[in-house]
């Protein structure tokens, strides 16, 4: 076997030095914060990353599901504060079980090192009434007829769901939809007609048919149309996993793909759907896993 030139075998070497000076042993330690009104089920979590100097990439996990990072800037900024602030929506689910959580970060800086961060928390046990409904049974069991309908719709909603859009995390609480007080319980466990139906994925707002609804925060309409139970609906994507609904509406004045301002109006209260009487359903999804919208107007979530 023949040997390498000796100027080539110190041209490797002086590569291979600075490879690891580059992607070498030092990893960059990340400051992580959970932000929540409690780590509870049906409760969301604000998870908070600082890194003290910039990164490629960032990626987080909590529970077991996948925490999509997104570049941020504090509400408060220092006037000498060179650090990288990142954010990313996590969440409990309604059946998770008390116990330790953890939430893990790693990331990448330009330069090929490794950051990591880490923060042990718990969850706290909560749980949900339970409701019994006597309704119709249009409102319970949809004809055959609309099956296929249904199936079409919850395709295009999961597609939705499962999306990540990489808009600005929000850094300011959201602001409710409507004045009106709430008529349900987030999470509450009904049974309609003594048949178990899912647990109540979000709140009812009181509301007149024509009351203006407005968007609970900025971000981009994803969904405007009408669906079977839901009726005119409205979903909005805040960025990073994190969806808003409004549902049973009389009126959508908005479109699709549409940039929308917190406060901004989306639409008007109503009856549409399989409701029996005219209100605003109001929801709040991270990917698919649905929670108090309440949580997104408290501070707790946005000191």
């Amino acid at each position: 076997m023949s040997r390498l030139p000796r100027s080539a075998v110190v041209a490797l070497a002086i590569l291979l030095a600075a490879s690891c000076s580059r992607t070498g042993a030092e990893t960059v330690t990340l400051e992580v914060v959970v932000l929540a009104r409690s780590v509870a089920p049906g409760e969301p979590v604000r998870v908070v990353v600082t890194s003290p100097e910039p990164l490629l990439t960032l990626a987080g996990t909590f529970l077991g599901r996948n925490v999509s990072m997104l570049r941020t800037e504090p509400r408060v900024e220092g006037a000498n504060d060179t650090r990288e602030h990142w954010s990313g929506w996590a969440m409990v689910s309604l059946e998770q079980a008390p116990g330790p959580a953890v939430v893990e970060v790693e990331g990448k800086t330009p330069d090929g090192r490794r950051a990591t961060g880490s923060l042990a928390t718990a969850v706290v046990p909560k749980s949900f009434a339970t409701e019994e409904l006597s309704v119709a049974s249009k409102y319970v069991t949809p004809p055959p007829e609309v099956e296929e309908r249904l199936a079409r719709e919850r395709a295009k909603l999961a597609a939705i769901y499962a999306s990540r859009s990489p808009h600005p995390a929000p850094v300011e609480p959201f602001v409710r939809p409507v004045p009106g007080d709430p008529t349900s319980v987030f999470g509450t466990r009904r049974l309609y007609n003594g048949e178990p139906r899912s647990p109540h994925p979000g709140l009812d707002l009181r509301a007149a048919t024509g009351d203006p609804v407005v968007a609970a925060g900025d971000g981009t309409v994803v969904l405007a149309e009408e669906l079977y139970y839901s009726g005119n609906v409205v979903i909005v994507d805040h960025g990073g996993g994190l969806f808003t609904i409004y549902g049973h509406l009389s009126e959508i004045d908005v479109e699709e793909g549409q940039r929308v301002a917190r406060g901004e109006t989306v639409g008007a209260a109503g009856a549409t759907g399989r409701v029996t009487g005219p209100h605003l359903h109001w929801g709040a999804k991270i990917g698919n896993e649905p929670f108090d919208p309440m949580a997104l107007v408290d501070e707790a979530l946005f000191p």
